[in-house]
């Protein structure tokens, strides 16, 4: 446990480092603005299931890839998307999307992937298996199943952080959460350590949990819109996945084990 902590800590740290010289700036407008984009009520339940998000790793068994769902993509997913494919934006968008089935008013720029009713993702090949563009997947997939609309809303309703059902990187991180619990059974001073780390006013730690509610926004909202915070707050750069995994590690067993001050606990999937 004390290893686990201390590597956390030291990434932490190491966040420092995408700080410009001057310190954070704007700090105040930026929170207010990332409070607009979701709302504090959510907290700790976004936070939370973004730190699952950055920690659950997909097992690309095609389970949301067969859904029959209709699947929106952002104009930052066609860019980003056609570019990993050796498209132009324009070729892309004519072959793979169709225009939004929402009105324009509701959705802006979006629009949807060319998909039949009952068909999988035209992504998706079941002989790899999975994604076939994973690595720049569209937003919406890479939000889901955490940090899904519903899955929030459930959450907030809910007051617990419920497993995904039927997701086998769901499963696959609850159980690694359980054995950090055990470990944390085992030794009472890890779990007072962990309960006071969370509640501290170290500047490492702040500055982390601020980066993990602006990865969840990036996550949620696309990357332009979390950049244009991180310009704000005087940041170098948006934080890597992997820069805040030991962070979330220990953010989501806190949850789990009931550390952080509003008691929230991951609830397990009752098998």
């Amino acid at each position: 446990m004390r290893e686990e902590t201390d590597q956390a800590l030291r990434a932490m740290k190491e966040l420092c480092k995408l700080i410009a010289d001057g310190g954070l700036r704007d700090r105040e407008r930026a929170e207010k603005d990332m409070d607009d984009m979701i709302s504090r009520d959510y907290e700790p339940y976004f936070s939370g299931n973004a730190a699952l998000c950055l920690l659950a790793e997909c097992q690309r068994c095609g389970g949301c890839c067969r859904e029959e769902r209709s699947i929106a993509v952002s104009i930052e997913d066609c860019r980003r998307i056609a570019r990993h494919m050796g498209l132009s934006q324009k070729r892309f968008m004519m072959g793979y999307t169709l225009p939004h089935e929402l009105n324009r008013a509701r959705v802006g720029s979006a629009r949807m992937l060319k998909k039949a009713g009952g068909e999988a993702c035209p992504f998706f090949d079941p002989l790899l298996p999975g994604c076939k563009v994973h690595p720049v997947k569209p937003q919406v997939c890479r939000a889901a199943l955490h940090l899904s609309k519903m899955n929030l809303l459930l959450c907030e309703e809910e007051k617990k952080i419920g497993a995904i059902p039927g997701c086998p990187a769901d499963a696959a991180l609850r159980e690694q959460l359980a054995q950090f619990r055990r470990n944390l059974d085992r030794n009472p001073a890890a779990r007072q350590e962990l309960e006071a780390l969370f509640s501290s006013h170290k500047p490492e730690v702040e500055l982390f949990l601020l980066l993990l509610r602006l990865k969840g926004l990036e996550i949620y909202f696309g990357g332009d819109r979390a950049e244009r915070l991180a310009r704000r707050l005087g940041l170098k750069r948006m934080p890597e996945d992997g820069e805040l995994r030991d962070g979330a590690m220990l953010y989501a067993a806190a949850l789990s084990y009931g550390c952080l001050s509003l008691k929230t606990e991951l609830k397990e999937e009752k098998t």
